[in-house]
């Protein structure tokens, strides 16, 4: 009886043990609109409207030749997914 108590005590406490031994990772962080203008300036794009939708950020942004693009960027890692220039 001892020993069955005991393989039960052990089981448990390893039960308890594993999601402390598991790997934490915490959810992506969202970038703001300050940083996502930051980062478009940087790149040498100047700003006219920038917004958030659907989770992306969407800017009016004009490039050092004059061209007026719109740009959909991705809002946890600052990239540029797609750049359509607008007419």
């Amino acid at each position: 009886m001892r020993l069955i108590t005991t393989g039960l005590l052990a089981t448990g406490l390893l039960a308890l043990a594993g999601p402390a031994l598991a790997e934490t990772t915490t959810a992506p962080v969202r970038k703001t609109l300050e940083q996502v203008a930051t980062e478009l300036s940087a790149k040498g794009y100047v700003i006219r409207e920038i917004e958030m939708d659907d989770g992306h950020f969407e800017a009016k942004v004009i490039d050092a030749k004059n061209v007026t693009s719109e740009a959909r960027i991705d809002s946890y890692t600052g990239e540029i997914l797609r750049l359509e220039r607008e007419d």
